[in-house]
Order: C-alpha cells, then structure tokens, then sequence
C-alpha cells in the first residue's frame, strides 16, 4: 500500500496587487522551516492590473488604485516562485477576470479559478467560486457589457446564482474550498468573543444574521470539504463545522441564540437561486452600527441603492426569457435566515468608503454601457446531440441524487488578514490526500477535475446572459431533505461524464495545459507600483506616509515593497500611447471551450 500524500499549502488573505511581498514572506518560512511548499492559495482582491485600462475596470476609489506590482509577472520580467491559484474577490480588474471566465493562467504559474470552478492538484479536488454576495444582483444573469460603465463595474465582482447553481452539482467530496466572502454563520462555529474583541463593529451584523454570505452558508452545508479558506474581512478567524452540525441552526458558541436567529422567518429556494419575490419583498441591510471612526468601510458601494426601474427589471416575469424555465418557482422553505444584502457594513481599513459615487444603479448609463454583441441567447452544444437523445426518458420516477459530503468529517474554516505588516495574512497548513497518487509524476501540477467538466456541459446551455433571474431548469429537482436544493438527477449527470471520460479523459489524468500568452499592453519596466496614470489624487497630508489609518493604501513603501515613498512624479504619468481595449479574445477559453465542445458566448471581441 503506497503512502500518504501529504501536501504544504500556504493560505493568503486578500493580495492587493502585493505579489512581491507575498512571495518574499513565503521564502522566509520555506527557509526557516526547510520544508517546501507545493502551493500558494491566495483568497481574493488579487488585482491582475496589467495597464490604465484595467485600473479603470478595477471597482474601488480612484484615488486607491495603483498598477501594482502584477504586470511584471505578466511580462515575464519575473517569475512566481511556486505555483499559485486564486479566487476573485470585489476589488479586481473584472474586465481582465471576464476573459478568464472559465478559469486560466494569468501569468505563468499563476492560476484564476474563474466564476466557479474545480480542479486536481497532487491528488486533491479544490473548488472555488469568486465574488461577494449581493442580493440586488445574485439572480441576475452576466449583463455586463464593455466599456463596463455605472452599476456594471462592481456587479462584475458579484457572485451570481448560476455559479452557486453549478457549485451545488458536486457529486463526490471535495477537499478545498476558496471564497472571498464568508459563509454565513461560519463566525458561531468558532471563538466569536475573540473575533468581536478585534472588530467590534461587526457586532452588528452578527446580531442580525448579516455577516458572510447566505450562498457560501449553502455550499457549505453542501459540500462540507476538509478546509473552506476566505479572506474579505481582513482579520484571521477559524472555526470548525462538525460533521453532525448544520450551518442553519447553530448558537453562538453555547450561548443561547440571540432574538435576531430565534424569529426570523425561514427562507424559501426562490429566494437563494432565483428571485420571484416582488420589487416590494426587497430586503436591505443595516449600516452596521459600533463602526469604528479610525476604519474605512471594506465594501460601503454607493451600489447598496436599487432604482426602481432596476427592481422591476431584476424581478421581471420570466415568461419573455424561453430559455429560463418557470417549472421551479415554488417556495420550498430553506432553514436559514432570510438572505439580507451582505453589504458588509463592517468598517475596516480598506478605505472604500464611497466605492465610486458615479458607480449607482443608472439604467441610462448602463445602456450606454457599449453595444451589444450579436450572440444567441444561450450556448448550443454542437457535440451534446448523443447524450440529448436520451434526456427526456432520463428522469425516474424517484430520482437519486449523490452526496459529497463524507460521513464523520469536519471542516475547518480559515479566514487571513491582508498583506500588511504586522497582519495575519499567511498561513501553512498540511492537507493530507485520501487515496492512491501516482508517485511517477516528475512534480505536481493542476489537472482538469473530470466532475466539473461534466457538470458545465450539463449547465452551460442555462448560462443567463440579461439582468431576468435565473431560474434553475425543468430537468433540476429538489432534493427532498431538510435544506431542499436544486440537482440534475444523478442520471442526467453521468450522461455528460461519460462523454467527459470518452472524448477529454480517454488517456488517463488531463494537466491543465501551461499555454497563458499575454494578450495586452503593459506599462514600461520600472514603472513604479504606485504609478496611478493621472486616475488617483494622493493629496493625504505628511502625516500618512504611506500608511492611512490602520494600514490603508495610501501607497508608501510598507504597501508596495519599496516601490516609491509616497506619492513620486512619475505615479501621475500619463499612459503613454494608445488606450488599451476592454477586452481581448483569450486563446486558453477558445481553446477549453473548443475541448468541452460549448461555445463561448460572453462578450470576447477587442472592444
């Protein structure tokens, strides 16, 4: 019987374009430990700024944006030291992520796990899904058209429904987990007093169920994997959800539960994975009071305000969308409370306090938001007639539906700080890999999870591409436990898997080909990390120095590994030559595309 594998895997909080930093802290531990480490997760706001037009994209004040350190590694001007894989968070270049959306390298040896995904590493499967949780945009479909003016810019870093919808079609355990966001509740399973000792404004939103995010608390209670790793709040928390607990009933930590858990009224499926409720059922969120005034809001968007016109879009009659099915609007009560708009009213230090006072919901704005392209409304899969023939007669009278979660396991939860000094941003845990591994493979490397392919051939004809909710299709049945959720019959499920299997998989494991080419312009060498090209006002006073309030980015040296101190002529430069397009077509998602036989049918033209 060969041995246990055992895998070092350092865990990152949010990045903030600080790769440099990051990658000078893990060289210390790998020296000081003489162990090394076969992967660097990193949970979020990684910010792959390559150039103005990106940092124009990225949804956050202009006076905080910086081109950051990333584009060299674009370039090849430098290299990441080890093997990196990350998850959007809500402060990104979404432009650049949109082309990616399936999931692609970034920079050599740098991974984005797209929208959602799964992939294999040494024998472990790690999903991940990216975006913070906003109800006013969780149904929706991905509207977002170039320039990404208004509303459109931060909804990009909105997690949606349809990926919570994939995510939940995990047939068999996973061992990692990456979020931005919390899961809701997570923060009752571990020490909550110590957590509240360190950010007492979210007291608040604890009180009220607020805090995290309902979606997250779903997959959590879905797919119960060894570890679930966050970022987002920028403090270190860990919790552990045991394996006879749920995440929908739990008190705070033995203490009774507060009135808050005790009397709300339970949420139904519509209101998790599609949105039938009218305009008027609209839920807000507090503002989170016991705000600290040294503290600036982590995601306080002016795109917390609905229009009206926007709500009755946002929930209009499903009927003028044929491709969304109708079948599934009956309330099934979920044992969670209702999903308040997880604006995160918590006050920390990422000074995001106005997010863009142009970025409110403006329907004029977002029909000038650049024309659309002339694509179908769904993706036709050209290579899924066989599996098709048969889907009608699939479904049995009592459909089974596969369990991921593992009898008798735990989760442990881990949520980092950002990269500051003096910050608990980083961690190393040891994750052991259940079952065989192949020891003849040279060095470890991301393999294409066979599942997750099934499962978006299985779903990429339902991908919403308009602001209408989504709903899930005919074919997708309730489960009938105590937390009903939407799946494709196991049956259905196999069809794919075994066109998977025999047309991907036919020779064995699939590596994940390293053929990133970079598609757009760069700033010249030695620009500074800080250079903002005119975008950003740093008229902070001497007193900052690079450091406002507890560690804002005001950009000195300590946020930009000695890149400038404070504010240099050359951060207020002007982008020299032409401006860069919003968009560039990305041969890996033609060519991953091309592989599944599905059509890439979001927005890829130079625009």
């Amino acid at each position: 019987m060969p041995p246990k594998r055992t895998l070092r895997i350092a865990i990152e909080g949010c990045c903030h374009g600080m790769l440099d930093d990051i990658y000078s802290q893990l060289a210390i531990r790998q020296q000081q430990t003489g162990q090394k480490i076969d992967l660097l997760i990193i949970c979020g706001d990684f910010q792959a700024i390559r150039n103005i037009t990106d940092l124009k994209c990225m949804s956050c004040p202009d006076k905080y944006k910086q081109i950051g350190g990333f584009y060299r590694y674009y370039t090849g001007e430098r290299q990441a030291p080890v093997l990196t894989m990350f998850v959007g968070g809500n402060h990104e270049a979404g432009n650049h992520m949109r082309e990616l959306y399936y999931g692609g390298w970034v920079a050599p040896k740098i991974f984005y796990m797209g929208g959602s995904s799964v992939v294999r590493f040494g024998g472990l499967r790690i999903g991940g899904i990216s975006g913070i949780f906003k109800d006013f945009d969780f149904a929706k479909g991905y509207y977002e058209q170039p320039p990404f003016r208004g509303s459109s810019r931060p909804s990009m870093h909105h997690v949606r429904s349809f990926e919570v919808f994939k995510m939940l079609q995990t047939r068999t355990p996973l061992d990692i987990v990456i979020s931005h966001d919390w899961p809701q509740r997570i923060e009752r399973f571990g020490d909550t007093a110590k957590l509240l000792s360190k950010k007492p404004f979210f007291k608040d939103e604890i009180d009220k169920n607020e805090l995290g995010s309902p979606a997250n608390a779903l997959l959590m209670e879905r797919l119960r994997p060894k570890w679930w790793f966050s970022a987002h709040m920028h403090v270190r928390f860990t919790a552990n959800v045991g394996s006879l607990e749920t995440m929908y009933d739990k008190g705070w930590n033995g203490v009774p539960p507060y009135d808050a858990i005790e009397k709300t009224e339970p949420i139904y499926a519509d209101k998790i994975l599609n949105t039938s409720a009218s305009a008027s059922d609209k839920v807000t969120s507090g503002t989170g009071v016991g705000t600290n005034k040294d503290e600036i809001a982590i995601d306080s968007s002016s795109d917390s305000e609905l229009s009206d016109s926007q709500s009755a879009r946002q929930t209009a009659d499903n009927s003028s969308f044929p491709n969304r099915s109708t079948a599934n609007k009956t309330r099934l009560p979920l044992n969670l409370p209702p999903p308040k708009q997880s604006s995160i009213a918590v006050t920390d230090e990422l000074a995001l306090e106005s997010e863009h006072k142009e970025e409110k919901h403006d329907p004029a704005a977002q029909q000038q938001s650049g024309p659309e392209e002339d694509i179908p409304s769904f993706a036709k899969n050209p290579s899924a007639d066989e599996p098709a023939k048969e889907t009608s007669n699939v479904l049995a009278e009592d459909p089974t539906f596969s369990d991921p979660r593992v009898s008798g396991r735990s989760t442990k939860f881990l949520a980092l700080d950002k990269c500051l000094p003096r910050r608990q941003f980083m961690e190393v845990v040891d994750v052991e890999v259940d079952g065989d591994y192949d020891s003849n493979v040279p060095h470890l490397q991301l393999e294409y999870d066979p599942e997750w392919l099934a499962i978006l051939r299985l779903c990429q004809q339902y991908m919403p591409l308009d602001e209408a909710p989504f709903f899930p299709p005919e074919n997708a049945v309730f489960t009938g436990d105590a937390s009903p959720i939407p799946l494709f019959p196991d049956a259905h499920f196999k069809q794919e898997l075994e066109w998977v299997n025999r047309n991907v998989f036919a020779e064995g494991p699939v590596f994940i080909p390293p053929n990133f080419v970079p598609m757009a312009p760069t700033p010249p060498p030695r620009t500074p990390d800080s250079a903002h090209f005119g975008l950003a006002s740093r008229d902070y006073g001497p007193s900052n120095r690079g450091d406002r309030g507890r560690g804002g980015r005001a950009g000195g040296s300590r946020e930009r590994g000695g890149h400038g101190r404070g504010e240099s002529r050359n951060d207020s430069r002007p982008w020299d030559g032409p401006l860069p397009y919003f968009l560039y077509p990305n041969p890996q998602t033609d060519d991953f595309c091309r592989m599944l036989g599905l059509q890439n049918i979001l927005p890829k033209r130079r625009t």
